[in-house]
């Protein structure tokens, strides 16, 4: 039995063999490759394209991400899954959920607009907010908004690592706002893999943060445990 996570931008299978996790990530397109050779009948589908490959059972993200971030830390308080096209905040205490569906604000591909934006690689953001020695304020994270406010912090003098962490700090804001008081948070996410981003949001939250070992897999581990218990 695996857990297949189909998202927006990335695919994610996972097993369990002999008690240790294993897993593989390609893009969303490539789902196929991950499952070659697997009965339909062996697949727990989750994400975006859950009901578009062939399962044997479905499992919404949330139900997903709560299995998955439950796997890691069993004492989680709130679940933030920072996806390519949404944000889904989860409180897990409170059995209750956020959705940032509407803009890409607040999502993995508004921090793809600002790597494009400087003609840099999503992996480079981390390393660039760690070289930043002051952070811009800027407001807004729509759009040809955000052009012009990284336009304007470039022209006032700051550096390329300083507007991005800048951007970062302002990512980090809109997500604060969606988290409600907890002590244990867990973040998810390919998105968490930006050092950058994790520190902002910490840093504006004030409390620890915790991350499972591969933030990316939680989903598709997820979907295997609800199914498999």
């Amino acid at each position: 039995m695996i857990g297949l996570d189909v998202g927006s931008s990335t695919a994610k299978i996972v097993r369990i063999e002999d008690g240790e996790i294993r897993y593989e990530i390609t893009g969303t397109h490539k789902w196929r490759d991950l499952v070659e050779g697997i009965e339909k009948e062996d697949i727990i589908s989750t994400g975006y394209f859950r009901h578009s490959v062939p399962h044997k059972a479905s499992v919404t993200e949330i139900t997903a991400a709560m299995f998955g971030a439950e796997y890691y830390f069993p004492e989680v308080e709130v679940i933030v899954d920072i996806g390519g096209q949404d944000t889904k905040v989860i409180d897990v205490k409170r059995n209750n959920f956020i959705i940032n569906d509407k803009c890409s604000a607040g999502t993995g591909a508004f921090l793809e607009f600002v790597a494009n934006y400087f003609k840099i690689e999503l992996n480079e953001l981390g390393s660039l907010h760690e070289r930043a020695k002051r952070i811009p304020h800027i407001n807004n994270t729509c759009g040809v908004f955000a052009v012009s406010e990284m336009i304007s912090q470039l022209v006032a003098g700051y550096s390329q690592e300083e507007v991005v962490a800048g951007m970062h700090y302002a990512f980090a804001r809109r997500i604060s706002f969606m988290i409600p008081e907890a002590g244990t948070i867990v973040l998810i996410g390919g998105t968490v893999k930006n050092k950058g981003m994790v520190s902002a949001l910490q840093d504006i939250l004030k409390k620890e943060i915790l991350i499972p070992e591969e933030p990316q897999i939680v989903n598709a581990l997820g979907a295997l445990k609800y199914y498999s218990g």
